[in-house]
């Protein structure tokens, strides 16, 4: 039922109490998937990852990533400059892992972990193509 009379403020405006900004929203002019995909993205980072100027960015990175999921089919040229266009976006977005840690301190943690007499996980795995 709608309220007679005029709209209070409190109405009006939605109130942020966790302290956290507000999450980027989707722009208006792009696709389900283009939405859905984004909608996943900005909700699997931090609220203050992103800011308002990274959505120009971040809709090129969405565009990218979709066609590289359609996978290769007969235009593989295409599909490579998606997957390189989609890891330096992902760079400098910083959503990729060397984008978002500080090599001294993986180096340290390697560090603590020898002399904790662990091995680092990469220690059993072997190359391609060794038998």
């Amino acid at each position: 039922m709608l309220q007679r009379g005029r709209r209070s403020a409190a109405n009006v405006v939605s109130l942020n109490v966790s302290g956290q900004p507000a999450r980027l929203t989707a722009p208006s002019y792009l696709s389900k998937p283009e939405r859905a995909l984004f909608v996943e993205l900005v909700g699997s980072c931090d609220p203050r990852h992103f800011v308002e100027s990274d959505v120009p960015l971040l809709n090129s990175f969405i565009q990218a990533t979709l066609v590289a999921r359609s996978g290769p089919g007969k235009n593989i040229e295409g599909w490579q400059m998606a997957v390189k266009i989609q890891a330096m976006l992902a760079t400098r977005l910083r959503l990729a892992p060397q984008a978002r840690t500080d090599p001294q301190k993986v180096a340290r943690q390697a560090a603590r972990q020898a002399d904790q007499g662990r091995k680092p996980p990469w220690a059993g795995m072997r190359n391609p193509g060794e038998e």
